[in-house]
């Protein structure tokens, strides 16, 4: 099994939650994620932080991903859609106990924009654009 890209845009709201998770289980890999800030307007305040890369296969399984395609009017159209597998992210918090209910993972997943898109492309589907404030970084 190969690693694959994904984009992952994630609410300011669950931007800790996402980081701890990502971090408990992944030390390495997991540090430093989604610290670049979106807003639709590029100004504060900070709506989402995005990241992007390749992801082993065993997060591919976990995470929800959505496909778009433009129609021929430019709109993008939502064509695919897996929600991801919380239960078994919830499981492997438990494993390397990380406090977290399936609940918040659930939404999570919900709030969570995760496509193949390249990030531009991604953000400005969803209408947002790179904050570029150097005291964003948490």
């Amino acid at each position: 099994m190969i690693d694959v890209f994904r984009t992952m845009i994630v609410t300011a709201a669950d931007v800790a939650l996402a980081r701890s998770i990502a971090a408990g289980i992944s030390p390495v890999a997991g540090a430093n994620m989604w610290v670049v800030p979106a807003s639709p307007t590029g100004e504060k305040p900070i709506t989402h932080y995005w990241d992007s890369g390749f992801i082993g296969p065993e997060w591919e399984q976990l995470m929800p991903l959505q496909t778009y395609e433009m129609d021929g009017s430019g709109n993008w159209i939502k064509v695919l859609s897996y929600p991801g597998n919380a239960q078994a992210l919830f499981q492997a918090c438990q494993q390397y106990q990380i406090p977290v209910t399936l609940q918040q993972i659930e939404d999570l997943f919900n709030n969570s924009d995760v496509t193949t898109q390249e990030p531009q492309e991604a953000l400005n589907r969803l209408g947002l654009k790179l904050v570029q404030s150097e005291d964003n970084i948490p």
